[in-house]
């Protein structure tokens, strides 16, 4: 079994030809925490031997590169809601733990040791990240912190084995994670304080790189039982039983999987193409598909947990439906709502807001709007006081006469709208 550890550390060195023999199915990534399914953040290597954290849509469309540094970025793990990146960086000289916003931007170093600091996931609260260090032994051990790095990093597993990839389960009581202190890499279970380490697989080749399904109830990893040479992607339950080949890749080298926060899918990568490209299948192995179809070598794929809002509603002077909101075309309306906290601005759907002519109902209540704005265009704004957003709606001479609906995409997927009629 290959030391991983040293192979990420010599990745600042060889190049581009030897990383495709080197990425296997050993690469890691950790499970997606519930919620919506999200964009697909992964590692890929665009300009030769130092990778990048790319970011696209669940269809492989909208690619896109957070961090554009000349060093070496990998290991992409998304936040339990979806906000946060934490990833590898050898960007200060060290390799070390940095967290960013999902947009790439508030780039925070966690970790500043001379060790090798890698493979960071989340606590499911957000305030903790445990990760692989060999800060106190050349093996390397499993190590939590706090995630803003306040404290000092807690010790979880300590043997002469290397003990690595963890993952979080989505409750927080669990960490699961491979170790070769049997002689081979298996996967094992602790507690999130490190005891009660229980080994979850005992296989002669390897198993490696385990994740958590959403859910709780089962675990992906790479094992190399079928083929010592190639990867393929298992599946267990959480205890350890029900074993199972999803991927079926003969020859071809299949690995790096996590699951979509809504558990139908799994984000992986496969050499299927020739190259390492980042693939989805449904969580039984079917429907296998290729999102990123050539290019660069991708790796290391995560999943974005996009959380709900908890949309609570719109607040007057507009009412809901299915009320028809009587107003003079032409004027600005306040469309006000709340998403239980500030969410940024970036809270709008591409596209969205956006209108659509409707048939004006008869039978349906019609209420004046009582206040309405003169404006340029519209906009979007939030009051910490009354903890509220406006959408100030710039609406058009033209509609003077006709009935319409205002439809706002929130960026978790859930719509919302109002109707309106204009005088």
């Amino acid at each position: 079994m290959n030391n991983k550890p040293i192979r990420r550390f010599l990745k600042l060195f060889i190049s581009a030809s030897l990383l495709l023999v080197l990425f296997s199915g050993v690469i890691n990534v950790h499970a997606a925490f519930p919620g919506t399914n999200g964009k697909i953040a992964f590692e890929s290597y665009p300009n030769g031997p130092t990778g990048e954290i790319f970011v696209m849509n669940p269809d492989g469309s909208g690619q896109t590169n957070l961090t554009n540094n000349p060093a070496d970025d990998g290991v992409p793990n998304w936040s339990a809601d979806g906000t946060k990146i934490a990833f590898y960086s050898a960007r200060d000289g060290d390799s070390d733990i940095y967290v960013m916003n999902a947009d790439g931007t508030g780039l925070t170093r966690i970790t500043n040791n001379p060790a090798l600091d890698y493979e960071p996931a989340w606590s499911p609260d957000g305030s903790k990240l445990v990760f692989y260090s060999d800060r106190d032994d050349v093996n390397g051990e499993i190590y939590v912190m706090n995630a803003d790095g306040s404290g000092v990093p807690s010790r979880l597993t300590n043997n002469t084995a290397i003990d690595n990839r963890p993952s979080w389960s989505p409750d927080g009581t669990k960490i699961v994670f491979d170790s070769n202190r049997d002689g081979d890499s298996d996967i094992y279970v602790m507690n999130a304080d490190g005891s009660n380490q229980i080994g979850l697989t005992n296989n002669a080749v390897g198993d490696d790189s385990p994740a958590w399904s959403p859910d709780g109830t089962k675990i992906v990893f790479n094992s190399y039982r079928d083929n010592s040479s190639q990867s393929e992607i298992y599946v267990m339950n959480s205890n350890g039983s029900g074993q199972t080949n999803l991927s079926n890749s003969n020859s071809t080298d299949e690995g790096s999987s996590a699951w979509s926060p809504d558990g139908t899918k799994i984000v992986f990568h496969s050499s299927l193409s020739g190259n390492y490209d980042i693939w989805v299948m449904n969580a039984d192995g079917s429907g296998k598909t290729n999102l990123i179809g050539g290019g660069p070598t991708d790796v290391r794929a995560d999943w974005q947990p996009i959380i709900p809002f908890n949309f609570g509603g719109l607040f007057q002077p507009v009412d809901n439906l299915p009320t028809l909101n009587l107003v003079k075309a032409g004027r600005g309306i306040p469309v006000k709502f709340s998403l239980n906290g500030d969410q940024g601005l970036n809270i709008f759907a591409a596209g969205y807001p956006k209108s659509q002519e409707i048939n004006c109902d008869s039978s349906a209540v019609v209420d004046g709007i009582e206040l309405t704005l003169t404006a340029g265009s519209s906009s979007l704004s939030y009051d910490p006081v009354t903890n509220t957003y406006t959408y100030v709606w710039k609406t058009d001479n033209a509609w003077a006469g006709t009935c319409r609906q205002l439809v706002l995409k929130l960026n978790d997927g859930t719509y919302h709208k109002a109707n309106f009629k204009f005088k």
